[in-house]
């Protein structure tokens, strides 16, 4: 009678912890769907009129709620990160320029429209769909980031490129919706390569 009585307890506890297991795993998983992410798919450089232009390339994914947000109010605001460095052998490495170029995109309920404005000059442009504002976003062409006089001839140099993405700037009236929505900010990995001039 008394191994029955264990075996049962012992099932019981097994499957309590089962349980829990699954449980653990579903959250996590929901987590993982609900969070943003942003990754540098392709990043480069042209010289054009003695100036560095960079073409780069994102992933940009928002979870359902963080495109609802936006909708709402919540401004999304993308920072490209670049920084170009001298690669020395037995020192560290020298930075020789750095830039962020900024945007943001909000949603103008009276035209119904995404306005997608670059921060630097002030240049805006306006989508039907959040999703065609996303993928003007996610491209960089031919952005001037920096004069090759700043590079000496036959030195290494390293280029870094990230995209940062924050999702916390709303209207006052909107402050509220912060204290009980997720915080879907994210940020790339730097994105590396190397330039030999």
């Amino acid at each position: 009678m008394s191994h029955s009585v264990t075996g049962v307890r012992h099932r019981l506890l097994l499957l309590r912890w089962l349980a829990g297991f699954l449980l653990l795993c579903f959250l996590a998983t929901g987590a993982a769907e609900a969070a943003s992410k942003v990754k540098v798919t392709e990043a480069g450089f042209t010289l054009s009129d003695d100036v560095y232009r960079l073409d780069a390339s994102l992933d940009i994914q928002l979870p359902p709620k963080a495109r609802r947000a936006i909708a709402d109010g919540l401004t999304l605001r993308l920072d490209y990160e670049v920084e170009i460095s001298r690669v020395r052998r037995f020192m560290i490495d020298d930075g020789v320029a750095s830039l962020e170029q900024s945007y943001e995109i909000n949603f103008h309920a009276l035209s119904q429209r995404y306005l997608l404005r670059n921060l630097n000059t002030g240049e805006q442009e306006d989508y039907g769909t959040l999703d065609l504002a996303l993928e003007r976003l996610a491209r960089v062409e031919q952005l001037p980031v920096f004069d090759a006089a700043l590079l000496e001839p036959d030195r290494p140099y390293e280029v870094r490129l990230r995209a940062v993405l924050d999702m916390s700037a709303v209207p006052d009236a909107l402050q509220w919706m912060l204290f009980w929505a997720d915080d879907w900010s994210a940020e790339s990995e730097w994105y590396v390569w190397s330039l030999q001039l």
